[in-house]
């Protein structure tokens, strides 16, 4: 199969994760919540802003992507965000992820929900794996995770601060899927249309909350163990509880999740070396403004004082330079590049990556920019250079 030719771009990848994937699977991954107005939204948001490009400019023929980001150097300034129940969109997807971001140089994510362990994820990824943690209402436990973070040699903690409480999502209902996941007549049928999957998962085993395990009662039921994870991360996370965080640990601290100038600013006063402007890739609130339309005010309150990632929408090499023209430093992109581990696997993992490292390089010779650091003088505010559509 010459996958260049088949799967040139992320939306090829996405049609083929559709038909490869159980459709729990699918929607769970491409879908938002409610009438999926905000996952709209964050598309919608991302196309209308258009970029004026300088053609006679020098030096831009070979433009320099690589990146330096909380004292790490990156041949790309974009990384694979944080995806939970990984292993039910694609057996083994975190670690094929995990081994092509260390290969390509960009940082992995890994969500304290996916279905892989922190340990295991550090042993593959080393200094490119980074770890998301949703804060446990007993800060005993918090305090477990930091230690077992600090114990894998992780340098980076993004602490995830916007889902107060469990999710209602309309399409995970209509199809029968929970947290954990628990297999019915409904899940079954979908899962004999997708062979390939049911294989897959057969070799791996049910994907579990591997990060968990160790907190579970013994043997616990399916239902239980929902309803104890769900009380577990129960409630908003508030200043005080992000200091605490702060006190205990000692590397790069980021706090995902921010839309309000307020969140930032708190931000700033506790001392935390990134934000993640974020609307959880339209998953928690519809009516969420996009993450592309509150950088520059957000920038306002925070100057310089703090790293700006931003995420929400990503599909190609342009939407992430849209972003830092726009203020970002840098990108989180998740949905993207599950949709190539789920249309090919490993393969899938470096292909997507490939695909948008060279549509990433293609737009900054495009509009003139001969390294990242010049994204700055495209960013909205210079109404010369980008400017929403009208």
């Amino acid at each position: 199969m010459n996958i260049e030719r088949k799967f040139p771009c992320v939306r090829d990848m996405q049609k083929a994760a559709r038909t490869n994937i159980p459709k729990f699977s699918y929607e769970y991954l491409s879908g938002g919540i409610g009438r999926n107005q905000s996952v709209k939204n964050n598309r919608k948001a991302l196309d209308n802003i258009i970029i004026t490009p300088q053609y006679l400019v020098d030096n831009a023929d070979d433009p320099d992507c690589r990146c330096e980001l909380l004292g790490q150097k990156f041949d790309r300034p974009f990384g694979v965000a944080p995806i939970g129940l990984s292993g039910l969109i694609w057996p083994g997807g975190s670690q094929a992820l995990a081994h092509a971001a260390r290969n390509n140089n960009i940082p992995f994510c890994l969500s304290g929900f996916a279905t892989v362990s922190m340990e295991e994820i550090a042993a593959i990824a080393g200094e490119h794996a980074w770890y998301q943690h949703y804060m446990c209402s007993d800060d005993e436990i918090n305090k477990r995770f930091f230690k077992r973070a600090l114990d894998c040699g992780y340098q980076n903690l993004i602490i995830t601060i916007d889902i107060p409480t469990a999710t209602r999502r309309d399409h995970d209902i209509r199809n029968g899927l929970s947290v954990p996941p628990r297999f019915n007549f409904r899940t079954a049928y979908q899962i004999l249309q997708r062979p390939r999957w049911a294989l897959e998962t057969l070799t791996t085993g049910i994907p579990r909350f591997e990060n968990f395990i160790d907190l579970l009662p013994d043997k616990p039921s399916s239902q239980k163990t929902g309803f104890y994870l769900q009380e577990l991360i129960e409630g908003h996370v508030n200043l005080d509880r992000l200091k605490m965080v702060r006190d205990h640990w000692p590397h790069n601290l980021i706090i995902k999740g921010i839309l309000s100038e307020q969140d930032a600013q708190k931000c700033v006063e506790i001392g935390v070396e990134a934000i993640v402007v974020s609307n959880h890739g339209g998953r928690q609130l519809d009516a969420a403004d996009s993450a592309i339309h509150r950088i520059s005010q957000i920038r306002q309150v925070t100057g310089n004082n703090l790293t700006i990632i931003a995420d929400g929408g990503v599909l190609t090499g342009l939407d992430i330079i849209r972003y830092m023209t726009c203020g970002a430093d840098f990108v989180l992109a998740g949905r993207a590049f599950m949709y190539g581990v789920a249309a090919m696997g490993q393969r899938g993992a470096e292909h997507v990556m490939k695909v948008l490292f060279e549509e990433f390089e293609c737009t900054m010779a495009q509009i003139g920019c001969n390294n990242i650091r010049g994204l700055s003088a495209f960013r909205a505010d210079n109404k010369t250079l980008c400017q929403p559509a009208h």
